[in-house]
């Protein structure tokens, strides 16, 4: 909704911007996109019937043949948009409610959204009819000689034999960005150029704008090779750090899983070398130790500036039973930290207990220290990269694997796991 103060058009959108709105999350069975985009979509076409352009959406955007647009002479201003209309009684598919419906004297017009989502099929006495046959149905019996059916996808094609129009989310995109200079020219347009420019973003941040790679990511692509061949390089370099501090792939009830990584610690999030209680797969394990190059998130553990890889030691404990502010949680981190800070006064040892995103009432205790690719590349200066990142690895997983042995027993009681650490720990 606006308010309209003298020739200022001050806006008061109850909702905020649409990318920052949508914090809802996919599931197997459900995909909120299409829900949130419809009614996005609703209120721009209450807009734009407000500024008298619902001639021109008709026509353009949504393609409507000229014996089923509004009426010569009716800007559409009486049309009304609606996401909570019911098929009534007495119509195939009583009780349906179509994503969109607009609805004016002599018109009446629904809009199905689908991105990814299948069509449904409806079942009765007369027999089995898809979704939009159905509403096309339902349409034409109400018998108002304007509107029809449209839909408007992304991913899910037309059934086979539709023949009413179909408009794709990347040619609505075009479409609003023509629009937006139009609207720049209009006194009346402030609130619907605000919602083109937002709903505009969201198709953007939401991939559905169409596929565009920019001449800079092209040529970037040999940059990333080299890139990705450099950390898998530094990543061996982690491997031979971990199983030589460790005296070989098994250490204090840890071992080194098949294949080196696993789970989410993996490329390219990950090139280096882990170790989990009896080597089990990084998703099923409860401890996780780790030795290479973090370049991505991996489950709680992620890059300490965002999008630059770097060197990382560490360890990751899901305790399945303690919270986040247990004491023996809380006293062995505060251990850790002693101990590593003493051992490695030049290096920063980040030590987080934090809920466990699963469930929020459980806690995950991290302990990590790195070395990001920037200060490893001033460090090394015109040289190779070898050796100081040999050092930095050898360095902190000694200390690391130093201080855990005096608390290993604490350790295992925490994932619930009695096994001692042996005496060579």
């Amino acid at each position: 909704m606006a308010t309209v103060a003298g020739p200022a058009v001050v806006i008061t959108f109850v909702m905020s911007l649409l990318s920052h709105l949508f914090t809802y999350h996919a599931t197997q069975a459900r995909s909120p996109t299409e829900d949130f985009l419809t009614e996005a979509f609703a209120e721009w076409l209450r807009l734009a019937g407000a500024a008298g352009l619902l001639p021109r959406v008709l026509d353009e955007l949504l393609a409507l043949p000229p014996g089923q647009r509004l009426p010569a002479g009716d800007d559409g201003r009486r049309v009304r948009w609606s996401t909570q209309h019911v098929i009534g009684p007495g119509y195939r598919g009583t009780g349906r409610r179509p994503d969109l419906v607009g609805q004016g004297p002599g018109f009446f017009l629904i809009i199905e959204n689908k991105i990814g989502a299948a069509f449904t099929t409806h079942e009765d006495a007369a027999g089995s009819t898809g979704q939009l046959e159905l509403y096309l149905d339902y349409q034409q019996r109400r018998g108002e000689p304007g509107g029809g059916v449209v839909l408007l996808t992304h991913h899910t094609d037309a059934p086979a034999g539709w023949r009413q129009p179909v408009i794709g989310w990347p040619a609505v995109h075009r479409w609003l960005v023509a629009l937006q200079p139009d609207l720049a020219r209009r006194r009346d347009s402030d609130v619907l150029r605000y919602w083109s420019g937002h709903l505009i973003a969201f198709l953007e941040d939401h991939a559905m704008s169409g596929t565009r790679i920019n001449l800079s990511d092209i040529i970037a692509l040999p940059a990333f090779e080299r890139l990705q061949s450099g950390m898998q390089a530094l990543g061996e370099l982690g491997r031979k750090a971990l199983t030589g501090c460790a005296g070989g792939d098994a250490w204090a009830g840890l071992r080194v899983p098949r294949g080196w990584t696993s789970g989410d610690f993996v490329e390219p999030a990950f090139y280096g070398a882990l170790m989990t209680p009896g080597g089990v797969r990084a998703h099923s394990a409860d401890l996780v130790l780790w030795c290479g190059v973090l370049a991505g998130e991996a489950y709680v553990v992620a890059p300490h500036i965002g999008g630059i890889p770097e060197l990382s030691v560490g360890l990751a404990l899901w305790a399945p039973t303690a919270g986040p502010d247990d004491a023996e949680l809380t006293a062995v981190a505060s251990t850790l930290a002693a101990t590593l800070a003493e051992a490695t006064p030049n290096m920063t040892w980040r030590i987080v207990r934090q809920p466990n995103p699963a469930d929020d009432a459980l806690g995950v205790l991290v302990v990590q220290t790195d070395l990001s690719l920037i200060e490893l590349h001033r460090l090394a200066g015109e040289d190779f990269w070898d050796e100081p990142a040999r050092g930095f690895f050898v360095a902190a997983t000694d200390a690391l694997l130093a201080a855990a042995a005096p608390q290993w027993p604490r350790l295992h009681a925490l994932i619930g796991d009695a096994t001692a650490a042996p005496a060579d720990a």
